[in-house]
């Protein structure tokens, strides 16, 4: 709530050098307008600003933090990643849909368990969401603690380190400290936000770019609560799975394939956490940020999500596109010079653009890291199995962001961040000046039936 306060007392305070709404001959009015003839600059700006807040910070579902965190520190990175939200909230609903393709996958891979009923509780996406936000630590005897995934708590079970465990999908959700009355508030907020947009467009008044702007943040909300439906919210304190193994005996008897030193978790052979800002970008940048403890204490939150080719990667790109797209709704609207229309025309086709390549990179790319397209080469090939056997190794030593995607994405990168970082500025300043009907409100007696 401090956050909009603050905002708008800046606002308020760059605005009040000018008269209180000056009336131009152009159909405009600038400066501070007051609101007792209408709605004024204070209603627009807080009605945007708090549903930004709710859209941007409730709807944020962390990982579990390391047993030592402070709460200082708990919230300086949920402060982090809610103005990521903000600069970019279709990637924050990537790694939303990556996590929910994630769980749903480790659903499937337990079902290969050779276990009776009796003995296990069934799991569900929602112990696949905690499995993968750190919610089970793994205690080897006489050996450091760490969390573990859902690909190698399965690893784990199989070979007999460590019992099934018996949570329930409802023990899972008792450890989500999910605030009811934040969730409702946010709904209610969004909700009346949109019908609002929507009996302005059908009276034909004009909507400001602040407005379209939070329409694309509530937009994105309501799809990243449904994909993070299932996903423990603000969860404290991990799940401890205890082995009678140490780890220097796991790994011994793991092979050949656990004799290359970690770099996150011991179990990094069983899967690597990757690709991530941590390990795969950070490198070539010279600087290291998050945890420094290893094994990691906790999982990071910037694991790029690996999607696939099903009916989430479509989806998501749709929404991208229909997010980035959504910009483009302002193209005519009434701007307070040429010049900042020719921007925003300018900055709405880089982010499409920029979105679009992204995309067409990365569907290429995890094409490989999920070795698709040796699949379907293999297909085509006369020897299957010795292609098969040259492609899977070409696979497992592949980069996960190889050098010709960095190249390309790091303009891409720029351009989208300027262009992004544009628009934010904008509708802000574009309030300073706004058409005269801009100030008018929503005659909701027109919508009611008259005999």
């Amino acid at each position: 709530m401090a956050l909009p306060l603050c905002l708008l007392a800046l606002i308020h305070a760059a605005f009040a050098t000018a008269a209180d709404g000056n009336e131009t001959s152009t159909g405009r009015r600038d400066g501070w307008v007051s609101q007792p003839d209408g709605r004024g600059t204070f209603d627009i700006l807080w009605s945007c600003l708090f549903t930004i807040f709710l859209c941007t910070w409730v709807s944020l579902h962390l990982n579990v933090p390391s047993a030592h965190e402070t709460y200082r520190h708990q919230f300086s990175r949920k402060l982090r990643w809610m103005l990521q939200a903000i600069m970019a909230p279709e990637f924050v609903l990537a790694f939303a849909t990556g996590q929910k393709v994630e769980a749903s996958r480790s659903v499937e891979e337990f079902k290969t368990l050779d276990l009776p009923d009796q003995e296990r509780c069934k799991w569900t996406i929602r112990h696949g969401f905690y499995a993968n936000m750190g919610g089970f630590v793994l205690q080897p005897r006489e050996s450091a603690a760490f969390p573990i995934n859902s690909k190698q708590l399965l690893w784990l079970i199989k070979r007999g380190y460590v019992d099934y465990p018996t949570m329930t999908a409802k023990e899972v959700w008792d450890k989500s400290k999910a605030d009811g009355f934040q969730k409702s508030l946010t709904c209610l907020q969004t909700g009346w936000f949109i019908i609002q947009i929507i009996g302005r467009a059908i009276q034909r008044l004009p909507i400001t770019t602040l407005e379209i702007t939070t329409l694309s943040f509530v937009l994105c909300t309501l799809v990243m609560f449904t994909q993070w439906a299932n996903k423990p919210l603000d969860v404290e304190s991990p799940t401890i799975v205890k082995s009678t193994k140490n780890i220097a005996e796991i790994l011994i008897e793991a092979g050949p394939a656990a004799s290359q030193p970690y770099r996150q978790t011991p179990l990094d052979f069983v899967d690597n956490l990757s690709p991530s800002w941590l390990t795969e970008v950070q490198p070539h940048l010279r600087f290291r940020t998050g945890p420094k403890m290893r094994p990691l204490p906790r999982f990071t939150n910037d694991r790029f999500p690996v999607i696939g080719a099903g009916p989430d990667a479509v989806f998501l790109f749709l929404f991208t596109m229909a997010y980035c797209g959504l910009y483009f709704v302002a193209w005519d609207f009434d701007f307070p010079t040429p010049l900042e229309r020719y921007l925003w025309h300018i900055s709405s086709v880089a982010m499409a653009a920029c979105a679009f390549i992204f995309w067409v990179c990365e569907t290429y790319q995890d094409g490989h890291r999920l070795g698709r397209w040796e699949r379907w080469a293999a297909k085509l090939s006369t020897s299957k199995d010795g292609r098969i056997n040259t492609m899977e190794k070409q696979r497992r030593s592949r980069r996960f962001i190889p050098v010709w995607e960095i190249i390309i994405m790091t303009p891409v990168t720029v351009v989208y961040t300027i262009a992004r970082t544009y628009i934010v500025i904008e509708v802000f300043l574009c309030q300073r000046s706004l058409p005269i009907g801009a100030f008018e409100t929503v005659q909701w007696s027109e919508f009611v039936p008259h005999f």
